[in-house]
């Protein structure tokens, strides 16, 4: 008889196996039970996506093209065209055998039959038209040859042609400095002329151009070079210049700027401030009245009014017309892209500022004094204080005579007895040995005729040798203190911020503002921490990178604002008067709109490399242009690392990229670096170029100091180390810092022994006798406030600096 309803049971040793592990991951099973049969919108998204074909994908990448193409060209006839503005040219020359004027008058003639007209400017130049190429330029020549005033005329221009010579070298030094600092600063688009080149043999003509094509690829890469010997040559530059591929700046990336082409001042007599009046193209972007502008080399000014004024020399319509006044077939063309081949018309239009809405000149914080937290002393604080100056006052202080160069410690062991010591100033010393002098020198009148001429005649050859070695010795004194410089910098490569402790002062009080870290790249340090008073003075931007974003699109809302392309007058209020008294010394003024709170102080930091041997040490003072911004600070250099500290470097290292780091007015990335130094003849000198890395007050800069000292006796892990401290007291103020040694041992002080500032160490292994034992301390740094926003080409421009200076710090 069967049993029903016992099913089997598995025993003891039924076989278990081990179930699968998803790891971190869920299982599709269980994703499936927690769905609960629904199903995601990114699956069904999926599954309805249309797949395009080859040949729609084809399509769609071949339109793609075409409309970059056609933004590129849109671009590229914004200048030069229509009631654009025209194509601005800079005449460069790299080398001194070649003529700048000479280029300029081929240039007026180079098109005779189609009757160019052009128009003189008032800064230098000239404004041509060229109906055959249907292009318009300007040409600029640079009156000065400072390095500052050629890099203000690159700042502006659309494209810049190099003349070079066809001599064994092409470019001089002069002229390869030059070049080192566009590229630099950002270098539109260029050409490379060569002059006299049909003077050479024909057979020595292609190889004179290779080899000076070789040269120029040392500096750039695929440079373009032409002749400019004959007119239809000197055409050819200007096709190839109106043609060529444009490179854009990232400081000019929406920013309006203006290449003043005429300027008037207008002030009464009793007055130190007046308006300045600059006329000229609106370039890049429009220009709007709200904002501020800053005029390179004299400051931040706010816009009175903006008229738009006839243009000089408008644009001339081509004569290609046909007996019905049509446009040919080229006109045509071109104006269903979008240009405007109409004649300029003349028109009066005045735009004025809305003073809600107007930004301020605000440079700096308003400091309160009284702002920080202020306690009140106590009873007991207050009762020492007094029992101290009563003690002070009640004490006598002992004054003896001492012979001179005596030191406190040796006049402590001068008896009271001894009181015939006088202290012999130096002028008793000097009178002394002239009247003795005197006494051997005979009259004037035991001395013969002859031997009047050979003291006259010994008199002037020693003069002649004192004025020679003392001009001598000035230019050898910038040698010695470069030698002084370069010695230091050794040592601090040899050696990396070790300094020996001092025997006459304690440590605890020497180093009183240092401290010790346990790991410099995770022991927190707060970046609020006793900041200076300088801080108090400068601006700083909760999220900077937010800020940057928000201006961008405050951008694309402007409505006060005036085109690019017009021809307009700026008004520009209190001006002051000292600077349009030195406006004759600059070649040319070019004018750059501010974005908000660009006029404002902050902490700016420049990623910096260096391209000099000269030895720079931090803190010195240095000659920045910054974008449009020229002006001289004294830097702290700092290493380029990742981390809430950076170690601060005492010499601006020869490789690698460094941290420089200034109080500057707040400026907007993209911004190209250019460092320069004045040699012993006033020349500017470039030391480092670089890009703007970023504008935070709270980057920590941390100083670094060794103490070092050295095993005395070693016992296995423990040692006796002396040459560090001096003094027991020392010794236990800085017990609770770790020590380390250069092969890499780690140890704590335990205790001090004696009195001469022996300690002894415990060390995780044992020493060897040749090891050093190192103390880390760190303090933070910060940089001065030097900014000084006006940098002069001349020396006479030292004292209008200065009281500029004084007027906005002081």
């Amino acid at each position: 008889m069967a049993v029903t309803g016992i099913s089997h049971k598995a025993g003891l040793w039924k076989q278990q196996n081990k179930s699968h592990k998803t790891g971190r991951h869920r299982s599709k099973g269980q994703i499936d039970v927690q769905n609960k049969g629904r199903v995601s919108v990114k699956n069904l998204s999926t599954k309805q996506r249309k797949v395009l074909q080859k040949a729609s994908r084809r399509n769609r990448s071949q339109q793609i093209r075409s409309s970059k193409r056609e933004e590129v060209l849109n671009r590229k006839r914004l200048i030069g065209t229509g009631q654009s503005p025209p194509h601005l040219v800079t005449l460069i020359p790299l080398h001194e055998s070649v003529d700048v004027k000479e280029l300029s008058a081929a240039i007026q003639c180079c098109d005779e039959e189609s009757s160019p007209s052009f128009a003189p400017l008032s800064t230098g130049g000239f404004t041509i038209n060229l109906p055959r190429l249907k292009h318009r330029y300007q040409i600029i020549l640079p009156t000065s040859s400072t390095i500052s005033d050629v890099l203000n005329c690159v700042r502006v221009t659309d494209s810049v042609v190099f003349l070079i010579g066809c001599n064994d070298n092409c470019m001089d030094k002069v002229g390869i400095q030059l070049l080192e600092c566009f590229i630099a600063q950002g270098l539109p688009a260029s050409v490379f002329c060569v002059q006299g080149i049909d003077k050479m043999p024909i057979k020595q003509r292609s190889s004179t151009k290779k080899e000076i094509t070789k040269q120029i690829e040392q500096y750039m890469s695929a440079p373009k070079l032409l002749t400019v010997d004959t007119p239809q040559e000197t055409l050819n530059l200007l096709r190839c210049v109106g043609e060529m591929k444009h490179r854009g700046i990232g400081m000019r990336s929406g920013r309006s700027y203006m290449l003043v082409e005429k300027s008037e001042f207008v002030c009464e007599d009793n007055e130190s401030t007046g308006t300045l009046k600059i006329s000229g193209h609106v370039r890049g972007s429009r220009l709007d009245v709200n904002k501020l502008v800053h005029l390179v080399g004299w400051g931040d000014f706010q816009i009175q009014q903006i008229e738009k004024i006839a243009e000089h020399c408008p644009w001339k319509m081509s004569k290609n017309r046909n007996q019905n006044n049509e446009m040919s077939t080229d006109e045509k063309m071109v104006s269903i892209r979008g240009e405007m081949y109409q004649p300029f018309q003349s028109f009066d239009e005045f735009l004025l500022p809305d003073p809600a809405q107007q930004q301020d000149l605000t440079r700096e914080a308003e400091v309160d004094p009284l702002d920080g937290e202020q306690t009140w002393p106590t009873e007991e604080e207050l009762r020492e204080a007094e029992d101290t100056s009563s003690l002070q006052s009640n004490k006598k202080k002992l004054q003896k005579r001492v012979p001179k160069g005596t030191s406190d410690y040796q006049a402590s062991w001068i008896l009271d007895e001894n009181e015939d010591w006088e202290e012999a100033s130096g002028s008793e010393i000097d009178e002394d040995a002239f009247e003795d002098r005197e006494e051997f020198q005979p009259c004037d009148e035991e001395l013969s005729q002859a031997d009047e001429d050979e003291a006259e005649t010994a008199s002037v050859m020693m003069s002649e040798m004192e004025d020679t070695a003392s001009q001598y010795d000035d230019k050898m004194e910038d040698d010695q203190d470069q030698l002084a410089r370069f010695r230091e910098q050794r040592t601090n490569e040899m050696f990396p911020d070790e300094i020996d402790t001092p025997a006459t002062v304690n440590a605890r009080t020497r180093f009183q503002r240092y401290r010790g870290l346990k790991s410099f790249r995770t022991s927190p340090w707060d970046p609020k921490e006793n900041l200076p008073s300088e801080y108090a003075r400068i601006f700083q931007f909760q999220s900077f990178e937010n800020m940057k974003k928000r201006i961008k699109k405050m951008e694309t809302e402007e409505n006060s604002s005036v085109e690019a392309g017009t021809y307009v007058t700026v008004y520009l209020k209190d001006v002051p008067k000292s600077f349009v008294n030195q406006a004759s010394m600059l070649s040319t003024i070019t004018m750059f709109s501010l974005f908000p709170h660009e006029q404002k102080m902050s902490v700016l930091h420049f990623a910096l490399k260096s391209c000099t041997e000269r030895s720079i040490k931090s803190k010195d003072e240095l000659i920045f242009h910054v974008g449009f911004r020229q002006f001289k600070a004294r830097p702290l250099f700092s290493q380029h690392t990742v981390g809430s500290k950076h170690k601060l470097e005492r010499f601006l290292p020869t490789s690698g990229v460094v941290v420089a780091s200034v109080y500057a007015p707040i400026t907007f990335p993209p911004a190209n670096v250019v460092a320069f130094v004045k040699d012993p003849n006033g020349d500017l000198e470039q030391v480092a170029n670089g890009t703007l890395f970023k504008v935070d007050p709270d980057r920590v800069v941390v100083k670094r100091i060794v103490l070092s000292g050295h095993p005395f006796r070693i016992n296995k892990r423990a040692a006796t180390i002396r040459y560090m401290f001096f003094n027991p007291d020392d010794v236990l103020w800085f017990k609770p810092v770790e020590l380390r040694t250069k092969w890499g041992r780690r140890g704590h002080i335990k205790e001090p022994l004696g009195t001469h500032g022996h300690m002894k160490c415990i060390f995780d292994s044992q020493l060897t006798s040749q090891d050093t034992v190192m103390m880390m301390l760190y303090k933070r740094v910060f940089p001065k406030w030097s900014y000084c926003p006006i940098t002069p080409n001349t020396e006479s421009d030292v004292a209008m600096e200065e009281s500029f200076d004084e007027e906005l710090f002081t």
